[in-house]
């Protein structure tokens, strides 16, 4: 849940929220140490990082820590719970003594009213954030994560970036990559329902727009190049249908994108479609802009087109844009052309851009692409709780 400072049900959700974080303090003491460890996953949604955190635990580390996944909706919290996850509420005072009782908490966007844990208690706190970012960061944007014990990042590059851009201590700051890249690293299967939940006709090739949302240009449109969504989705998609192919429209958490009827668009919301990974498995080009999406999509190495926008931040960079790692177009025609050609040809693709997606992709992962990311970052954990008893 995206908090809405003009929603008086989400104010009323964060002072529960900070409600039950100071009884979970209170009850610390009390709750008694569990039988195995608990570590607790906190965000919006269960996607990204966490939820690779989540999948790889239920394959190799249930023995060694209880872990849960704690949001500050509740409803959303209740679908998951149906799902099968070890999903907890601020509503249900069994779940508040669960909190009570962590030993690690890891986030990947904040804590919103949870921050007097970080002051009042022994809890080890880890960030591992949600995107390898273009966009620049000054440190006060950074405030409560300089406050953690941890904060593990995708590559010495990020490592550097986040030391000397964004006023982290190099001691908390570990390379040690992005979990939810290691299915795209791995060239994982993709879900079979998913092409059957967004009507993806079989054998139809998926081309991706994923633009980012207006940040802090608030006039900025999400269609680029003076067009509308109209027009922009009718020249794309008959390109598309000229060659078998779908596509496909993802808006970001924090925009909207309203569903225009095309035979062959689909729309993918973050809320219906938690699991960007799979379906960037699906993908066969992506379209976007300065979406930190792009660098995910690099683990797949499959063909990009970068539209030569106006980027939406007022702190400059983070990533510059010359990290744009495939084909750069500056307009409407040039983009027909470029994503005809690339539908037409594929190779034509791959032969003039391999050699800049091998050099981004080793500035942005490092080594951290073996598909064992989750895997070391939970032995890390559970060596830790080991060790220090907490």
């Amino acid at each position: 849940m995206k908090i809405d400072r003009w929603n008086p049900r989400h104010w009323i959700s964060l002072l529960q929220q900070g409600a039950c974080s100071l009884l979970a303090i209170l009850l610390r003491p009390l709750a008694g140490k569990p039988n195995i460890p608990v570590v607790i996953l906190y965000g919006h949604q269960l996607s990204g990082n966490l939820r690779a955190l989540y999948q790889q635990w239920q394959a190799t580390h249930t023995s060694k820590m209880s872990l849960h996944f704690l949001c500050i909706d509740v409803t959303h919290s209740k679908q998951l719970m149906r799902q099968g996850v070890n999903a907890l509420r601020f509503n249900s005072l069994r779940d508040v003594l669960t909190l009570a009782r962590a030993s690690v908490i890891i986030t990947d966007h904040g804590l919103h009213a949870m921050t007097p844990l970080l002051s009042l208690t022994n809890i080890f706190f880890v960030d591992v954030w949600h995107g390898i970012p273009f966009k620049g960061f000054i440190p006060d944007d950074f405030r409560l994560q300089q406050r953690y014990d941890e904060v593990w990042v995708s590559s010495p590059l990020l490592k550097e970036i986040y030391q000397n851009k964004f006023g982290f201590k190099p001691e908390i700051v570990y390379d040690m990559g992005y979990a939810r890249t290691d299915k795209l690293f791995l060239r994982h299967t993709p879900e079979p329902l998913f092409r059957e939940k967004a009507s993806i006709p079989a054998g139809n090739k998926v081309v991706l727009y994923a633009p980012t949302w207006q940040q802090d240009d608030k006039g900025r449109e999400l269609f680029p190049f003076g067009e509308s969504q109209e027009s922009f989705l009718r020249k794309i998609s008959e390109v598309c249908g000229e060659h078998k192919a779908t596509l496909v429209i993802r808006s970001h958490l924090n925009a909207s994108i309203s569903a225009m009827t095309f035979d062959n668009v689909r729309y993918c919301s973050m809320k219906e479609f938690p699991d960007a990974e799979d379906l960037l498995l699906q993908t066969d080009i992506l379209i976007c802009d300065w979406s930190s999406i792009a660098f995910d999509f690099l683990a797949l190495d499959r063909a990009t087109i970068f539209l030569d926008v106006e980027p939406p931040f007022k702190n400059s960079f983070s990533l510059s844009g010359e990290y744009r790692f495939g084909k750069l177009v500056t307009g409407m025609n040039d983009l027909e052309e470029t994503l005809n050609r690339i539908l037409a040809k594929p190779q034509w693709y791959v032969s003039t851009q391999c050699q800049r997606h091998r050099d981004v992709t080793s500035a942005v992962y490092g080594k951290n692409i073996d598909g064992e990311v989750a895997s070391r970052q939970l032995s890390r954990l559970a060596d830790r709780i080991t060790r220090t008893g907490t």
